[in-house]
């Protein structure tokens, strides 16, 4: 459990670095550039096919696994443990954002933190499901092709990242270099946990890293999933309104650092660093 505990550390140190450092900025409330109705709907169906997916995953795991050795047992165990924890997050996701509250009635903050911390669970989600590929093929006999996904998957986390600071950019309730100075402070953090194994204490490296990992992204999408999901109910309690209005920023925030620790720890994880 020594991973899961350098996390918890490096996240509390993480999120409050970025708090401090985003106390001057402010939620901007002006035009997004899309119609989010439109677009929810459109994430429905995405999230949907993906949960397909990761359900074939577990299927093609489960079936590898009668006839692995005892030796690669672990990694299928991890393997499977991911794509169970991405099937059950893209079901969840799917309706989760399929109740985008009314501007109208919800207002402005609540829909636009409730599209936020969707998108979010889904690029978490995303990318724990691209993880599990590369446990999956080291026990495979296409162990070849892992040098290829050492820089492919890193740079594809990259990329996405570009897509999701974007969204939330448009949104308005971050910045691009905030949300990018978060990411900064999450590697540095990560890297130093890792360095930390290799040098200080090798004996918390664990195999067992990526099903540790796969859980702590089931944990920080759950909570996600509870805040958004008492965004709808300003319409109806004065309290989650005015709390949705005066804390929502800083919920996206510390969720957006949760984001970028959970998978730069994930990816460690996966390649055997810690």
């Amino acid at each position: 459990m020594w991973p899961v505990i350098g996390f918890l550390i490096a996240a509390a140190i993480g999120v409050t670095t970025v708090f401090v450092a985003s106390r001057r900025e402010a939620a901007q409330r002006g035009d997004y550039p899309w119609l989010l109705d439109e677009v929810m709907k459109l994430h429905v169906v995405i999230v949907g096919t993906l949960a397909g997916f990761a359900f074939t995953g577990v299927v093609l795991v489960v079936t590898l696994a009668r006839d692995r050795p005892a030796a690669a047992q672990i990694p299928l165990d991890s393997v499977i443990a991911m794509f169970l924890v991405a099937y059950l997050w893209w079901v969840g996701g799917a309706f989760l954002i399929s109740y985008l509250p009314h501007i109208g009635r919800s207002g402005d903050v609540a829909q636009r933190v409730h599209f936020t911390l969707a998108s979010t669970i889904e690029y978490r989600t995303v990318f724990l499901s691209w993880f599990a590929l590369l446990p999956l093929i080291q026990t495979s006999a296409m162990s070849h092709l892992v040098p290829i996904l050492d820089y492919l998957l890193p740079i594809s986390l990259i990329l996405g990242s570009i897509l999701l600071a974007m969204a939330i950019d448009g949104l308005g309730l971050m910045r691009i270099k905030e949300i990018y100075f978060s990411a900064v402070v999450g590697t540095v953090l990560a890297l130093a946990y890792a360095a930390i194994v290799e040098w200080v204490a090798p004996s918390a490296r664990t195999p067992y890293s990526p099903l540790y990992f796969a859980l702590v992204i089931f944990a920080v999408n759950g909570l996600g999933f509870i805040l958004a999901s008492l965004t709808p109910l300003s319409s109806r309690y004065d309290g989650i309104k005015r709390l949705v209005e005066r804390y929502g920023r800083q919920l996206v925030v510390a969720d957006m650092h949760l984001t970028m620790a959970s998978l730069l720890f994930l990816w460690l994880a996966v390649v055997g660093v810690i």
